[in-house]
């Protein structure tokens, strides 16, 4: 593995912004619930969870946490840049991002404002076991995976993908 190079700063909001699809689904109002409130406290413990899921998936990965971000504003999205690269692009950067709707994507470090060419999404789930996330790295850039087809944005209740965050075995 080599060492990184330094990242521009903004990695994660920036690179999985131009992962996004352009339509943004809303959340489903509770009944009776201020929708304001309950989206703010969602976001609260989406925050929390997801600080804990990223840095679980990094560990298993052996990326240290200084190479890790993550973010929830009116969407929650993380980064981590690998150590390791693909053999079919060894001078490129790959990093690891996650989004709330579509899931866990490898893709390459772009140049500049070029939009980052995915390697392999992962799946149907979003928030997958951090075991399951580290070997589907190790596949990838192992070259045992590439492709798969492109993940399907879905709607998000953040307080019930927190609760399936913390839930998973590290």
């Amino acid at each position: 593995m080599r060492p990184r190079s330094s990242r521009a700063p903004g990695g994660a909001t920036r690179a999985v912004a131009l992962l996004r699809p352009a339509r943004r689904d809303q959340m489903h109002a509770v009944p009776g619930a201020d929708p304001k409130s309950a989206a703010d406290a969602g976001s609260r413990e989406l925050e929390t969870a997801l600080a804990v899921y990223v840095r679980q998936v990094a560990e298993r990965i052996g990326v240290p946490s200084d190479a890790v971000t993550h973010e929830v504003t009116d969407t929650a999205t993380a980064y981590i840049g690998l150590t390791a690269r693909v053999a079919a692009l060894p001078l490129r950067d790959l990093m690891l991002v996650w989004d709330e709707r579509l899931g866990w994507s490898i893709a390459i470090e772009p140049c500049g404002n070029d939009q980052p060419p995915v390697i392999c999404h992962l799946g149907a789930e979003i928030a997958p076991a951090p075991a399951s996330v580290a070997r589907f790295v190790s596949d990838v850039v192992g070259g045992h995976r590439y492709g798969g087809g492109g993940p399907t944005p879905t709607r998000i209740d953040r307080s019930a993908l927190a609760g399936r965050m913390v839930a998973r075995p590290a």
